[in-house]
């Protein structure tokens, strides 16, 4: 910056002002941050102000100011503008993050270059790392010039490991050892859980500390420890900024319990039923998790009485003489809030009447939490949404009303599914199938279905009216044909063609309850391998001939309260049905089966999933029996896992010459006795920041189908249950929800195979969302 000659005289007026040296930048931009004008009167002591006024434009590295006669004449050299921006090494801040920074602060192509700010940008990187624990972080920028005035900036980045915790020492604590209190913390030391390399608690960030002395607060305040303190905390860096210690000096102070428990505020007509939600006792020590959960149960009791924006807050006051704490919970109820409007949106293709039929909170009614959170759990067990969030809006001026705001983000609603895996000795078995679910967003799903593989060729069409009617009586529809050809089966053994249809009526008896009534109808045909099939199977031909009409009636109940579809978490599902065939129908015989899955949530993505699944069938009346085709079989990637699908179980009695000699390999003929079960640990997938569009669990497996009908000539077959033939396996499971298609991977090890079980250890699930 330079002043050339400005003035001759004291004062001028300007009668003119040049700005030479211009070429991106245009005229209007200098002239309006000058505050000097033509006519003007100035002195010298203007020109230094005028001067900075040009170099805070940003846009200029040289300027000089020279006067010709009463003109003006700033001489600006130009700073170069940016071709393009790139960097390399970038791995822990999303790029389309740190793009936004740039183009907010100025550093993007087309845009003047100004070092300032480059710099700025590489300390602040810096720092971010630093926030992350990445103490070795390095960001250095190259600028290349090019021609005319233009620049390339290059950002080379090394993030560098995050810190390490290597030790965590505590000073003041004599009630507590080292190993409680630091339980009680995120951030754990390295080599202290086999679990560190996933969630990365031995790995230091700022925030974590953070969040770590508050729960070092709330470990003494949960056991009565109210006048604690955290009076320092140190952060000490290894010389190769790899590795850290943490120290914490605490006061731990005496515990205090509860002396007395005040209700303050306006409890209305409400006094009992806060009272009943008060679980606090005197004598007690204090807790402050207990208070919370009082302050909860307090709103949520308010909550549902239609106080939705009822205000609960506790306090406490401390009696050092006899270290005791006065503890008082206000309440304020508030006014009684009303639904106003029920806002839908997100849905393209799905009618709102859809959506409402679910929702439990109606308009004009109380705001009831309870029905909010049961009518999310309705619409996201449609499987019709990715997503479904519902929030209240307050209205401007209004305390008592809200609009409520249902949130959808559709799923495909039609599916091209491929299942499959390899069995070996029998190869590849598939399976593919369509299915329309909200059928022209109306509520309605259709399906049309084809099982392939060596063995069968299933195909069935399937409707279904979950609202038949107004007050959700569902009717649904299906017919099937399905086709075997034993010549093609690894058990080779029997085949059968059956076509037939079922109608089912689907009742609700409550909230989360259903019961179905089904009528079936079906014409089953059976073909023996004459050389290859069982004595089983050879004396149930004998006795009820090859072609059979059945008529089907079943009943069914089902309890539903999860979360979601795929990614449930959250809940319990059950369902237990039978179905029974009688006259007029050529056989007789019953077939009864139950499932049920419990879940066991710690934290988002992180839960217990125990299920089960159990039938049993039998013939009744007289010659009654069940036909050996209706066996349950086990194995199979819906079964348990590590083993060929149906490839568990008893085996048929082969068939032998007149000396007992086996003129046949026994086959799995499966059981009238099913057994299942088995749990799934459920934890956030690895490597992996947004956890939505994912499912990882280790599971273990377990089953096994049985008999009580034995073939009196089968030596190897025991009646009943034998629990030392379960089966048992463990694996993991793999699930990426893509937006085109869901896929899913399983792995599993047989635990306790025996050398005549089919063995199949990988399965997938591919789906086609269109």
């Amino acid at each position: 910056m330079s002043v050339q000659s400005v003035v001759a005289a004291a004062t001028f007026v300007v009668d003119g002002i040049e700005i030479a040296g211009l070429q991106r930048v245009s005229l209007g931009s200098v002239l309006s941050a000058l505050s000097v004008r033509e006519g003007d009167l100035v002195d010298d002591a203007d020109a230094n102000r005028w001067l900075r006024e040009v170099y805070k434009t940003g846009y200029f590295f040289n300027v000089e100011l020279n006067r010709e006669g009463d003109s003006l004449i700033f001489e600006v050299t130009e700073r170069p503008a940016i071709e393009s921006v790139s960097f390399d090494g970038l791995k822990s801040i999303p790029k389309v993050n740190f793009e936004a920074v740039l183009t907010d602060v100025g550093l993007t192509e087309g845009e003047i270059f100004n070092p300032a700010l480059l710099e700025n940008i590489q300390l602040e990187l810096e720092k971010q790392y630093g926030v992350q624990g990445r103490y070795n972080a390095l960001v250095e920028s190259e600028i290349t010039p090019l021609t005319r005035n233009r620049v390339k900036i290059d950002l080379n980045i090394e993030e560098g490991p995050v810190a390490k915790i290597e030790y965590i020492h505590f000073l003041g604590n004599e009630k507590y050892s080292d190993e409680e209190l630091g339980n009680a913390l995120r951030l754990q030391r390295s080599g202290t859980n086999f679990w560190h390399f996933v969630n990365k608690r031995n790995q230091y960030s700022s925030a974590s500390l953070s969040g770590d002395k508050q729960r070092l607060e709330d470990f003494y305040f949960d056991r009565g420890h109210l006048s604690y303190q955290l009076d320092s905390n140190q952060v000490s860096i290894s010389v190769n900024k790899a590795d850290i210690a943490l120290a914490y000096n605490i006061t731990e102070g005496p515990v205090y319990t509860i002396s007395d428990i005040e209700l303050v505020g306006d409890l209305l007509h409400l006094e009992e039923q806060i009272n009943d939600a008060v679980s606090l006792k005197t004598g007690v020590v204090y807790s402050r998790k207990e208070v919370s959960l009082v302050v909860r149960d307090v709103t949520e009791m308010l909550s549902e009485q239609g106080y939705a924006f009822a205000s609960v807050r506790d306090g406490f006051e401390l009696d050092e003489t006899d270290n005791t704490v006065k503890v008082s919970i206000n309440v304020a109820p508030n006014d009684l809030v009303y639904v106003n409007r029920i806002i839908i949106q997100g849905n393209k293709s799905t009618n709102d009447e859809v959506i409402r039929r679910e929702l439990r909170q109606l308009e004009g009614a109380l705001v009831i939490n309870d029905n909010i959170r049961a009518s999310r759990a309705r619409l996201e067990r449609l499987g019709y949404f990715t997503n479904v969030s519902i929030q209240t809006q307050r209205i401007g001026g209004r305390s008592d009303l809200v609009d409520i705001v249902v949130r959808v983000a559709e799923a495909k609603d039609s599916q091209v599914n491929i299942a499959g895996g390899y069995a070996g000795g029998s190869g590849f078995y598939g399976e593919f199938s369509l299915k329309q679910t909200n059928f022209m967003g109306r509520g309605v799903d259709f399906s049309a279905t084809l099982n392939a593989n060596k063995t069968t060729q299933n195909y069935s069409l399937s409707v279904d009216n979950p609202y038949f009617t107004l007050d959700g009586v569902s009717l649904g529809a299906d017919l099937y044909y399905r086709k075997s050809d034993y010549s093609k089966t690894t058990f080779g053994t029997y085949a059968t063609n059956a076509a037939g249809g079922r109608v089912t009526l689907g009742y609700p008896l409550s909230e989360n309850q259903r019961v179905s009534y089904g009528l079936g109808l079906a014409n089953e045909e059976l073909f023996l391998s004459d050389t290859l099939a069982t004595q089983e199977m050879l004396q149930f031909r004998d006795a009820y001939g090859s072609n059979y009409s059945n008529v089907t009636a079943k009943f069914g109940w089902s309890y539903n309260t999860l979360n979601g579809s795929i990614k449930a978490d959250k809940g319990r599902f059950a369902s237990a049905n039978i179905e029974v065939a009688a006259p007029p129908g050529d056989l007789k015989y019953f077939r009864s089966t139950l499932n049920a899955q419990q879940f066991v949530n710690f934290d988002q993505n992180l839960a217990l999933r125990f299920h089960t699944d159990m039938g049993y069938g039998g013939g009744f009346g007289e010659n009654g029996v069940l036909p050996f085709y209706k066996n349950f079989y086990s194995g199979g990637s819906r079964s348990v896992r590590g083993y060929q699908q149906g490839g568990l179980g008893p085996v048929g009695t082969p068939q032998t010459d007149g000396l007992g000699t086996e003129l046949t390999t026994a086959s799995p003929i499966g059981g009238n006795i099913k057994l299942e079960y088995g749990v799934d640990f459920i934890v956030p997938t690895p490597f992996v920041t947004n956890q939505d569009a994912y499912r990882t669990s280790v599971f273990i497996d377990a089953g096994n189908v049985f008999t009580d009908q034995c073939f009196e000539a089968n030596t190897r077959c025991e009646s009943g249950i034998d629990l030392n033939e379960i089966r048992y396996s463990a694996g993991i499971d793999f699930t990426w929800i893509t937006p085109i298609a869901p896929l899913s991977f399983s792995y599993a090890w047989p635990l306790n195979n025996q050398p005549d079980d089919y063995i199949t250890n990988f399965n997938f699930n591919i789906g086609i969302s269109y």
